[in-house]
Order: structure tokens, then sequence, then C-alpha cells
């Protein structure tokens, strides 16, 4: 509630904020001042520069010195290129986790997925549910390369796949990735996720 300040961590912070850019709360090309922030979310000012800096690592916004930040826009050529580098890294991501997951993690790694297919068709925590699943399977992908250049990433992901066209057969590719988790399919897996993530 705008006035009551509350003690968000840096990273809930930045979560929450990532998570309003990618539903579209703040929508594309939107202005945005430090301030108006922090009284959207009840913080002090300092937190949000730094989360807004991370935000445009990410991608999500740019800042302009002294005045205001901006929601990036989603123009088709910029939706091309993250979608198409999306299935490149995520198909690897899968390639990789789909014989490293451990029988433990290959559990968790499926009730993400249904996390995930019951957000698509409730509309509710869309966003949410697919950046943890990704976040989960680039952690399980033993590659820290992947985790250093995509850890923001699936953010703007899913932005794009959001408010960029209309989601196509998402339920049925997690179907498929789930089945091909449960196989070690590393094939079938990268299959479904390039399925998710390619621009059509």
């Amino acid at each position: 509630m705008p006035g009551a300040q509350h003690n968000l961590g840096a990273e809930e912070l930045f979560r929450r904020l990532a998570t309003s850019i990618a539903d579209g709360t703040y929508a594309p090309g939107a202005k945005l001042s430090d301030k108006a922030i922090a009284e959207d979310l009840g913080v002090t000012r300092t937190p949000v520069r730094e989360a807004v800096q991370r935000l445009a690592r990410a991608g999500l916004m740019e800042v302009h010195a002294n005045r205001y930040s901006m929601v990036t826009d989603i123009t088709d050529e910029r939706s091309r290129i993250t979608r198409e580098f999306a299935a490149s890294q995520g198909g690897e991501i899968i390639r990789e986790a789909a014989l490293a997951l451990s029988e433990q993690d290959l559990v968790i790694a499926c009730e993400l997925i249904h996390d995930a297919i019951e957000s698509v068709e409730s509309g509710k925590g869309w966003i949410e549910t697919h950046v943890e699943l990704f976040e989960f399977l680039t952690d399980r992908a033993l590659n820290d390369l992947y985790r250093l250049m995509l850890s923001d990433f699936w953010y703007l992901v899913f932005r794009d796949l959001y408010l960029g066209e209309p989601r196509v057969n998402t339920r049925e590719s997690l179907e498929e990735l789930e089945s091909a988790m449960r196989a070690r399919s590393a094939n079938a897996g990268v299959r479904a996720v390039q399925q998710m993530l390619r621009l059509k």
C-alpha cells in the first residue's frame, strides 16, 4: 500500500518488479521514476535504484540518468532475436539437465512443470511458474556459464512470450517436456522446449 514501507529483500524486490514488467503491469514503453516505483511497492528509493539497474542489465528497462527509467519495448525484431536465442540456449539446458537430474530433482522438475501447466490454464502466476521452472533446470544443468548468462534472462523471454504474441500449444509443450525428462530423452526435451520458445 503506497505510503506504508515494507522491508523487502533485494532479491524479492527485483523479482516483484521483473514480474510486474513481464506480466504487463508495467507496460512496454512505460516511463517510471524510482519514486513512483518506491511508492507503488512501499519501499525506499535506494533499493529500487539497485533493482532498476539489474532490470536494465536483464534487458527489461532502459535507464535515463537523472530523468526516468523506461520499460523496454517489444518490437518484432527484438522478439524474434530473443526467442531464437532462448530456443537455442533453452534446448542446450534441457539437453544437459535431462541427463544430469538426480531422481529427487526429477520429481521436483515434474512438479514445477505441473505448476506451469496449471498456471497456463488458470491464467494466474504464469510468469512466476515458468521462470521458476527454467531457473531450476538452468541451475541443474551443471554449467556455470548458463547460470551466469541466464540468471535473470527468463523474465525477458516470458515477457516476450506473454506480451509479444499469443502463446501457442504451451500445455502440449510442457506435457512433452515432462515425458522427455522422465524418459531421460535429451532430444525429445530439446524439441519440446524449442517448440515452446521458438518464434513461430
